[in-house]
């Protein structure tokens, strides 16, 4: 005899999904964390250790430095929403987020690539 248990909310499947669902969530966010953390790092980097000439070197370092911080803050929201959606019946997806990361990313990324290029 088999006993029947109701999910209740989230997406089914029981508690385990739920604990995986939440556990994969934070993994994400120290992904995120990790990258941002990086993006800062990086901007210090070329900003103020003179990797580049000193005005070249704040122009690209602070908006690299800036893209760190708008990382671990998007990070943050994206966490809260996606464990109010694991908490709940909510089943958006966040594809408009993920592009939009992507996106941003590669257009600083081939704008400091341009200005290298053109610069040497």
């Amino acid at each position: 005899m088999s006993a029947r248990v109701e999910a209740g909310r989230g997406r089914g499947g029981g508690e385990g999904v739920r604990t995986r669902d939440h556990l994969a969530n934070v993994r994400t966010l120290l992904a995120f964390l990790r990258t941002g953390v990086v993006l800062l790092g990086l901007g210090l980097v070329i900003d103020k250790l003179g990797v580049l000439q000193h005005s070249a070197g704040a122009l690209v370092g602070l908006p690299i430095a800036v893209a760190g911080w708008l990382v671990i803050g998007g990070a943050l929201v994206r966490f809260l929403f996606q464990r109010r959606a694991i908490e709940g019946d909510d089943r958006r997806s966040f594809v408009i987020w993920d592009v939009a990361v992507v996106a941003f990313t590669g257009g600083a990324g081939l704008a400091v690539m341009l200005y290298l290029l053109l610069s040497a």
